[in-house]
Parts: structure tokens; sequence; C-alpha cells
């Protein structure tokens, strides 16, 4: 039971990531940088957009970086 729970989660790995790092860490930044996200978003529902998706890719992908598109 727990090693499957193990196994999901890091299979899971970039996705997590792009949702509980990404968000914050994000919404921190434009914070300081005094920048508002576009269609009165609040900063972290902005970050969740651009970690989600970047996680998805790179869940997707296997990688965070692609050098070919």
């Amino acid at each position: 039971m727990n090693e499957r729970i193990l196994k999901l989660t890091f299979g899971l790995g970039p996705l997590l990531f792009g949702l509980l790092f990404i968000p914050p860490a994000f919404a921190q930044i434009v914070t300081l940088l005094g920048w508002t996200p576009p269609f009165s978003l609040s900063p972290l529902m902005a970050g969740f957009i651009i970690g989600g998706v970047w996680g998805l890719y790179a869940q997707i992908r296997g990688s965070w970086i692609s050098w070919t598109l």
C-alpha cells in the first residue's frame, strides 16, 4: 500500500511541483515587483495557472525544459 502511494506520488512529481511550489513563489515575485496579473486574477491564482500548465507539460514531456518545439 505505502509503496503504491510513493510510486504514484513520485510519478506525478512534475505536476505536484508545478502546483505546490511554483504558485506561491510566483505570487511572491509578482507582489514584490508590483505587477498585476491580467483579467483581475490574484497573483496566487495566476501562479496556479502557470504552475499547472508548466507542470502538466513537464509531466507529459518528461522534462521541464524543451530545447526543441
